[in-house]
Protein backbone atom coordinates (compact mmCIF):
# COMPACT_ATOMS: atom_id res chain seq x y z
CA UNK A 1 0.00 0.00 0.00
CA UNK A 2 1.16 3.20 -0.85
CA UNK A 3 2.54 5.86 1.04
CA UNK A 4 -0.01 8.33 1.78
CA UNK A 5 1.30 10.76 4.01
CA UNK A 6 4.61 11.34 1.49
CA UNK A 7 2.26 11.20 -1.55
CA UNK A 8 1.22 14.13 -0.21
CA UNK A 9 4.16 15.81 0.66
CA UNK A 10 5.28 15.06 -3.45
CA UNK A 11 1.93 16.55 -4.20
CA UNK A 12 2.46 19.59 -2.74
CA UNK A 13 5.89 20.36 -4.17
CA UNK A 14 4.41 19.69 -7.69
CA UNK A 15 1.51 21.61 -7.13
CA UNK A 16 4.23 24.49 -5.90
CA UNK A 17 6.32 24.40 -8.73
CA UNK A 18 3.33 24.47 -11.09
CA UNK A 19 4.08 20.71 -12.23
CA UNK A 20 0.06 20.47 -13.03
CA UNK A 21 -0.20 17.21 -14.94
CA UNK A 22 2.45 15.36 -12.99
CA UNK A 23 0.68 16.59 -10.06
CA UNK A 24 -2.59 15.06 -11.59
CA UNK A 25 -0.72 11.57 -11.97
CA UNK A 26 0.46 11.40 -9.07
CA UNK A 27 -3.45 11.85 -7.76
CA UNK A 28 -4.28 8.87 -10.16
CA UNK A 29 -1.72 6.44 -8.80
CA UNK A 30 -2.74 7.41 -5.05
CA UNK A 31 -6.28 6.82 -5.80
CA UNK A 32 -6.69 3.12 -5.77
CA UNK A 33 -5.19 3.08 -2.30
CA UNK A 34 -6.71 6.27 -0.79
CA UNK A 35 -10.18 4.77 -1.61
CA UNK A 36 -9.46 1.75 0.10
CA UNK A 37 -8.56 3.22 3.62
CA UNK A 38 -11.55 6.16 2.95
CA UNK A 39 -14.08 5.17 1.01
CA UNK A 40 -15.75 8.25 1.07
CA UNK A 41 -12.80 10.20 -0.27
CA UNK A 42 -12.12 8.13 -2.92
CA UNK A 43 -15.52 8.69 -4.17
CA UNK A 44 -14.92 12.57 -4.21
CA UNK A 45 -11.73 12.57 -5.29
CA UNK A 46 -13.10 10.18 -8.13
CA UNK A 47 -15.74 12.58 -9.05
CA UNK A 48 -12.95 15.38 -9.27
CA UNK A 49 -10.89 13.80 -11.59
CA UNK A 50 -14.36 13.02 -13.37
CA UNK A 51 -14.97 16.79 -13.63
CA UNK A 52 -18.08 16.44 -11.81
CA UNK A 53 -17.23 17.15 -8.11
CA UNK A 54 -15.39 20.52 -9.03
CA UNK A 55 -17.42 23.73 -9.74
CA UNK A 56 -15.21 24.41 -12.47
CA UNK A 57 -12.73 22.57 -14.46
CA UNK A 58 -8.84 23.72 -13.87
CA UNK A 59 -8.17 26.92 -16.56
CA UNK A 60 -12.35 27.07 -17.17
CA UNK A 61 -13.21 30.61 -16.56
CA UNK A 62 -16.11 31.16 -13.80
CA UNK A 63 -19.44 31.62 -15.26
CA UNK A 64 -19.96 35.36 -13.80
CA UNK A 65 -22.19 35.66 -11.08
CA UNK A 66 -25.70 36.98 -12.20
CA UNK A 67 -26.94 40.52 -11.33
CA UNK A 68 -29.94 42.29 -11.14
CA UNK A 69 -30.43 44.35 -14.17
CA UNK A 70 -31.40 47.54 -12.73
CA UNK A 71 -28.95 48.01 -9.62
CA UNK A 72 -26.48 45.30 -11.08
CA UNK A 73 -26.02 44.23 -7.45
CA UNK A 74 -24.65 40.44 -7.76
CA UNK A 75 -27.80 38.49 -6.75
CA UNK A 76 -25.59 35.69 -5.06
CA UNK A 77 -22.58 35.48 -2.89
CA UNK A 78 -20.36 32.72 -3.96
CA UNK A 79 -17.84 31.20 -1.69
CA UNK A 80 -15.98 28.29 -3.83
CA UNK A 81 -14.02 26.86 -0.96
CA UNK A 82 -16.21 26.97 2.36
CA UNK A 83 -13.95 25.67 4.97
CA UNK A 84 -14.85 25.17 8.70
CA UNK A 85 -12.09 26.60 10.78
CA UNK A 86 -13.41 24.70 13.98
CA UNK A 87 -16.16 21.80 13.71
CA UNK A 88 -19.20 22.88 14.83
CA UNK A 89 -21.25 22.05 17.93
CA UNK A 90 -24.65 20.92 16.93
CA UNK A 91 -27.82 19.63 19.21
CA UNK A 92 -27.42 15.88 18.79
CA UNK A 93 -30.69 15.48 16.58
CA UNK A 94 -29.55 17.84 13.88
CA UNK A 95 -25.78 16.43 14.49
CA UNK A 96 -27.43 13.38 13.40
CA UNK A 97 -28.97 13.97 10.09
CA UNK A 98 -25.90 16.08 8.67
CA UNK A 99 -24.03 12.67 9.47
CA UNK A 100 -26.43 10.79 7.26
CA UNK A 101 -26.57 13.48 4.04
CA UNK A 102 -23.47 13.38 4.30
CA UNK A 103 -23.30 9.53 4.68
CA UNK A 104 -26.17 9.53 1.56
CA UNK A 105 -23.15 11.62 -1.01
CA UNK A 106 -20.10 8.80 0.22
CA UNK A 107 -22.61 6.12 -1.17
CA UNK A 108 -23.99 7.59 -4.65
CA UNK A 109 -22.78 4.21 -6.41
CA UNK A 110 -24.95 2.03 -4.28
CA UNK A 111 -28.09 4.21 -4.30
CA UNK A 112 -27.61 4.70 -7.53
CA UNK A 113 -27.67 0.90 -8.22
CA UNK A 114 -30.93 0.97 -6.02
CA UNK A 115 -32.44 3.60 -8.08
CA UNK A 116 -32.38 6.05 -5.50
CA UNK A 117 -31.63 10.13 -5.46
CA UNK A 118 -29.23 11.46 -2.57
CA UNK A 119 -31.44 14.20 -0.46
CA UNK A 120 -31.46 17.01 -2.63
CA UNK A 121 -34.00 19.28 -0.56
CA UNK A 122 -32.99 20.57 2.85
CA UNK A 123 -35.44 22.65 4.90
CA UNK A 124 -33.81 24.41 8.06
CA UNK A 125 -36.31 25.77 11.00
CA UNK A 126 -35.05 27.54 14.31
CA UNK A 127 -34.56 31.07 15.82
CA UNK A 128 -31.51 33.11 15.11
CA UNK A 129 -28.33 31.69 16.23
CA UNK A 130 -28.69 28.42 16.16
CA UNK A 131 -26.51 27.27 13.07
CA UNK A 132 -28.98 27.06 10.22
CA UNK A 133 -26.32 29.21 7.75
CA UNK A 134 -23.52 27.45 9.51
CA UNK A 135 -25.02 24.14 8.95
CA UNK A 136 -24.78 24.95 4.89
CA UNK A 137 -21.66 25.90 5.27
CA UNK A 138 -20.81 22.56 6.77
CA UNK A 139 -22.66 20.60 4.52
CA UNK A 140 -20.26 22.66 1.30
CA UNK A 141 -17.21 22.04 3.33
CA UNK A 142 -17.66 18.48 3.61
CA UNK A 143 -18.69 18.09 0.17
CA UNK A 144 -16.07 20.00 -1.08
CA UNK A 145 -19.08 22.11 -3.24
CA UNK A 146 -19.58 25.79 -3.84
CA UNK A 147 -21.58 27.95 -1.31
CA UNK A 148 -24.13 29.82 -2.91
CA UNK A 149 -26.21 32.30 -0.78
CA UNK A 150 -29.02 34.06 -1.85
CA UNK A 151 -28.21 38.05 -1.38
CA UNK A 152 -31.68 38.83 -0.17
CA UNK A 153 -31.26 42.70 -0.71
CA UNK A 154 -30.13 42.29 -4.19
CA UNK A 155 -32.81 39.74 -5.23
CA UNK A 156 -35.67 42.21 -4.10
CA UNK A 157 -36.17 44.71 -6.71
CA UNK A 158 -38.64 47.36 -6.46
CA UNK A 159 -39.62 46.81 -9.76
CA UNK A 160 -43.13 44.64 -10.73
CA UNK A 161 -41.71 41.58 -12.13
CA UNK A 162 -38.10 42.22 -11.73
CA UNK A 163 -38.02 39.96 -8.54
CA UNK A 164 -39.34 36.90 -9.75
CA UNK A 165 -36.98 37.32 -12.97
CA UNK A 166 -34.09 37.30 -10.06
CA UNK A 167 -34.98 34.15 -8.38
CA UNK A 168 -35.26 32.52 -11.42
CA UNK A 169 -32.17 33.23 -12.76
CA UNK A 170 -30.61 32.42 -9.56
CA UNK A 171 -32.21 29.02 -9.21
CA UNK A 172 -31.46 28.29 -13.32
CA UNK A 173 -27.73 29.48 -12.33
CA UNK A 174 -27.18 27.28 -9.06
CA UNK A 175 -28.50 24.18 -10.67
CA UNK A 176 -26.24 24.03 -13.44
CA UNK A 177 -22.75 23.25 -11.50
CA UNK A 178 -22.76 20.79 -8.23
CA UNK A 179 -23.09 23.10 -5.16
CA UNK A 180 -24.63 23.98 -2.37
CA UNK A 181 -27.18 26.54 -2.75
CA UNK A 182 -28.33 28.42 0.41
CA UNK A 183 -31.86 30.56 0.30
CA UNK A 184 -31.38 32.10 3.67
CA UNK A 185 -34.84 34.28 5.31
CA UNK A 186 -36.80 31.54 2.69
CA UNK A 187 -40.00 32.59 4.10
CA UNK A 188 -39.42 36.59 2.49
CA UNK A 189 -40.14 34.71 -1.21
CA UNK A 190 -42.24 31.62 -0.12
CA UNK A 191 -45.00 33.63 1.55
CA UNK A 192 -48.74 31.98 2.34
CA UNK A 193 -50.59 32.68 -1.19
CA UNK A 194 -53.67 33.56 0.99
CA UNK A 195 -51.61 36.34 2.24
CA UNK A 196 -53.80 39.14 1.19
CA UNK A 197 -51.17 42.09 1.71
CA UNK A 198 -49.19 39.86 -0.73
CA UNK A 199 -48.79 40.79 -4.61
CA UNK A 200 -49.31 38.39 -6.99
CA UNK A 201 -46.26 38.36 -8.49
CA UNK A 202 -44.90 36.83 -5.23
CA UNK A 203 -47.74 34.84 -5.16
CA UNK A 204 -46.50 33.41 -8.69
CA UNK A 205 -43.31 32.85 -7.21
CA UNK A 206 -43.86 30.53 -4.58
CA UNK A 207 -45.47 28.39 -7.40
CA UNK A 208 -42.18 28.55 -9.35
CA UNK A 209 -39.73 27.89 -5.83
CA UNK A 210 -42.41 24.87 -5.56
CA UNK A 211 -41.29 23.25 -8.99
CA UNK A 212 -37.54 24.09 -8.59
CA UNK A 213 -37.38 21.86 -5.19
CA UNK A 214 -39.19 19.34 -6.83
CA UNK A 215 -36.68 19.51 -9.65
CA UNK A 216 -33.75 20.14 -8.07
CA UNK A 217 -30.64 18.11 -9.38
CA UNK A 218 -28.98 15.27 -7.70
CA UNK A 219 -25.58 16.58 -7.93
CA UNK A 220 -26.44 19.84 -5.70
CA UNK A 221 -27.97 20.49 -2.57
CA UNK A 222 -30.57 23.40 -1.99
CA UNK A 223 -30.96 24.76 1.65
CA UNK A 224 -33.63 26.79 2.61
CA UNK A 225 -33.65 28.55 6.13
CA UNK A 226 -36.36 30.25 7.88
CA UNK A 227 -37.16 31.81 11.38
CA UNK A 228 -40.43 32.22 11.09
CA UNK A 229 -41.91 28.55 9.54
CA UNK A 230 -45.28 30.07 10.41
CA UNK A 231 -44.85 32.32 7.18
CA UNK A 232 -44.53 29.38 4.31
CA UNK A 233 -47.16 28.48 2.39
CA UNK A 234 -48.02 25.20 3.61
CA UNK A 235 -47.46 23.29 -0.03
CA UNK A 236 -43.58 24.29 0.80
CA UNK A 237 -43.19 21.82 3.78
CA UNK A 238 -44.58 18.94 1.46
CA UNK A 239 -41.98 19.51 -0.90
CA UNK A 240 -38.67 19.19 1.12
CA UNK A 241 -36.74 16.11 1.62
CA UNK A 242 -35.78 16.58 5.26
CA UNK A 243 -36.83 19.55 7.55
CA UNK A 244 -33.60 19.60 10.38
CA UNK A 245 -35.49 21.98 13.31
CA UNK A 246 -32.63 23.47 14.41
CA UNK A 247 -33.31 24.40 18.71
CA UNK A 248 -31.70 26.61 21.31
CA UNK A 249 -28.18 24.21 23.11
CA UNK A 250 -29.15 22.23 25.88
CA UNK A 251 -25.95 21.80 28.86
CA UNK A 252 -24.21 19.48 27.19
CA UNK A 253 -23.79 21.69 24.00
CA UNK A 254 -22.93 24.71 25.26
CA UNK A 255 -20.47 23.37 27.47
CA UNK A 256 -18.84 22.10 24.10
CA UNK A 257 -18.89 25.27 22.46
CA UNK A 258 -17.41 27.48 25.28
CA UNK A 259 -14.97 24.58 25.29
CA UNK A 260 -14.18 25.00 21.66
CA UNK A 261 -14.00 28.97 22.23
CA UNK A 262 -11.97 28.61 24.84
CA UNK A 263 -9.56 25.98 23.45
CA UNK A 264 -6.31 28.66 23.11
CA UNK A 265 -6.83 29.57 27.05
CA UNK A 266 -7.23 25.43 28.41
CA UNK A 267 -4.30 26.57 31.23
CA UNK A 268 -5.65 29.68 31.90
CA UNK A 269 -9.60 29.11 32.34
CA UNK A 270 -10.17 26.17 34.91
CA UNK A 271 -12.60 23.23 34.14
CA UNK A 272 -14.94 24.62 37.31
CA UNK A 273 -15.49 28.00 35.57
CA UNK A 274 -16.41 27.05 32.02
CA UNK A 275 -19.01 24.50 34.07
CA UNK A 276 -20.54 27.08 35.76
CA UNK A 277 -20.15 30.17 32.26
CA UNK A 278 -22.13 27.02 30.61
CA UNK A 279 -24.88 27.16 33.28
CA UNK A 280 -25.07 30.85 33.24
CA UNK A 281 -25.58 30.70 29.18
CA UNK A 282 -28.54 28.45 29.31
CA UNK A 283 -30.94 29.48 27.12
CA UNK A 284 -28.64 31.51 24.69
CA UNK A 285 -28.03 30.51 21.35
CA UNK A 286 -24.61 29.13 19.79
CA UNK A 287 -24.38 33.04 17.99
CA UNK A 288 -24.85 34.70 21.50
CA UNK A 289 -22.24 32.44 23.58
CA UNK A 290 -19.76 33.27 20.62
CA UNK A 291 -20.21 36.62 21.17
CA UNK A 292 -19.82 36.79 24.79
CA UNK A 293 -16.53 34.58 24.78
CA UNK A 294 -15.21 37.09 22.05
CA UNK A 295 -16.54 40.26 23.82
CA UNK A 296 -14.09 38.54 26.92
CA UNK A 297 -11.36 37.65 24.93
CA UNK A 298 -10.95 41.12 23.65
CA UNK A 299 -11.18 42.44 27.13
CA UNK A 300 -8.54 40.36 28.46
CA UNK A 301 -6.09 41.24 25.38
CA UNK A 302 -6.44 44.87 25.42
CA UNK A 303 -6.60 45.24 29.26
CA UNK A 304 -3.79 42.70 29.65
CA UNK A 305 -6.09 40.83 31.92
CA UNK A 306 -6.06 36.81 32.40
CA UNK A 307 -8.50 35.51 31.08
CA UNK A 308 -9.89 33.67 33.90
CA UNK A 309 -10.77 37.00 35.95
CA UNK A 310 -12.83 38.20 33.13
CA UNK A 311 -14.55 35.24 32.99
CA UNK A 312 -14.85 35.16 36.64
CA UNK A 313 -15.95 38.73 36.96
CA UNK A 314 -18.82 38.06 34.44
CA UNK A 315 -20.20 34.98 35.85
CA UNK A 316 -20.22 37.08 39.42
CA UNK A 317 -21.89 40.08 37.60
CA UNK A 318 -24.81 37.54 36.05
CA UNK A 319 -25.05 35.62 39.43
CA UNK A 320 -25.99 38.91 41.25
CA UNK A 321 -28.76 39.35 38.59
CA UNK A 322 -30.97 36.53 39.24
CA UNK A 323 -33.47 35.71 41.58
CA UNK A 324 -33.44 33.16 44.21
CA UNK A 325 -35.38 30.66 43.02
CA UNK A 326 -33.21 31.31 39.70
CA UNK A 327 -30.45 30.85 42.27
CA UNK A 328 -31.50 27.67 43.81
CA UNK A 329 -32.28 26.30 40.12
CA UNK A 330 -28.55 27.04 39.20
CA UNK A 331 -27.03 25.20 42.27
CA UNK A 332 -28.88 22.48 41.57
CA UNK A 333 -27.35 22.19 38.50
CA UNK A 334 -24.41 23.25 39.68
CA UNK A 335 -24.43 20.21 42.08
CA UNK A 336 -25.37 17.62 39.62
CA UNK A 337 -22.84 18.60 37.28
CA UNK A 338 -19.86 17.97 39.42
CA UNK A 339 -19.65 20.31 42.09
CA UNK A 340 -19.85 19.78 45.85
CA UNK A 341 -22.62 21.07 47.28
CA UNK A 342 -20.30 23.57 49.73
CA UNK A 343 -18.70 24.77 46.45
CA UNK A 344 -22.43 25.56 44.58
CA UNK A 345 -23.16 27.49 48.20
CA UNK A 346 -20.46 29.59 48.45
CA UNK A 347 -21.17 30.31 44.71
CA UNK A 348 -24.43 30.98 44.47
CA UNK A 349 -25.74 31.93 48.30
CA UNK A 350 -27.53 29.25 48.41
CA UNK A 351 -27.39 27.19 52.13
CA UNK A 352 -26.89 23.65 51.80
CA UNK A 353 -29.93 22.27 53.26
CA UNK A 354 -31.51 23.90 50.52
CA UNK A 355 -29.44 22.91 47.77
CA UNK A 356 -29.89 19.30 49.35
CA UNK A 357 -33.46 19.38 49.78
CA UNK A 358 -33.80 20.64 45.99
CA UNK A 359 -31.82 18.18 44.86
CA UNK A 360 -33.59 15.03 46.25
CA UNK A 361 -36.88 16.55 45.82
CA UNK A 362 -35.67 16.81 41.76
CA UNK A 363 -34.41 13.58 41.46
CA UNK A 364 -37.34 11.95 43.23
CA UNK A 365 -39.93 13.83 40.69
CA UNK A 366 -37.73 12.45 37.72
CA UNK A 367 -37.57 8.85 39.58
CA UNK A 368 -41.82 8.67 39.62
CA UNK A 369 -41.14 10.12 35.81
CA UNK A 370 -39.73 7.15 34.57
CA UNK A 371 -42.31 4.78 36.48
Amino acid sequence: MRDIEQDFVHLAKLALSGQTRDALLLVRRSMSDLAKRRPELGIQLGELLAGTGSPTRANTPQEPIPVDLDSRLELLRRDDHPVMPVEPTWIEPIDKELTQILLERSQLERLNAAGVLPTRSLLFVGPPGVGKSLAARYLAAKLQRPLLTLDLAAVMSSFLGRTGNNIRVVLEFARRKPSVLLLDEFDAIAKRRDDSAEIGELKRLVTVLLQAIDDWPSHGILVAATNHPDLLDPAVWRRFERILRFELPGFKEIRKAVEIALQDYQQDVTSETVTLLALLLKGQSFADIDRTIDAAIREAVIGQIPLSRIVEDRNAAVLETLSHAQKIELAVLMYKEGFTQHEASRITGVSRDTIRSHSEAKESNAQMTEV
